[in-house]
């Protein structure tokens, strides 16, 4: 299977899944998960991404997003910001992600 195309993916809408570390359930804890969607509000008021829909699991979470610079770039916000906040709002230790994530364009 191809890579996926790296680089400017603005006019492309893709469907995201990424995961808690071991498949910790960080987001059964309400603060946690509060956190996690103000993350998400955060860059998505900023125009990072158009945010179509999305679901927040105990253990994982499902986007439907399209950048608006590049797919990496917008997940490098939302992984490495609510990462950033957990461990200094919330005093959170360890590891919060794995390391990659599950990618598909919208429709196909």
């Amino acid at each position: 299977m191809a890579a996926p195309q790296r680089g400017n993916t603005e006019y492309s809408c893709y469907f995201i899944t990424a995961s808690a570390y071991q498949k910790q359930s960080l987001f059964q804890s309400d603060r946690m998960a509060r956190l996690f969607l103000d993350v998400l509000q955060h860059y998505r008021l900023q125009k990072k991404y158009l945010l179509h829909e999305f679901v927040l699991m105990p253990d994982h979470f499902h986007l439907l997003i399209t950048p608006t610079e590049t797919l990496e770039r917008a997940l490098q916000l939302i992984k490495g910001g609510f990462s950033y906040r957990a461990k200094k709002e919330l005093r959170f230790i360890g590891e919060i992600w794995q390391p990659s994530y599950l990618t598909g364009v919208c429709g196909t």
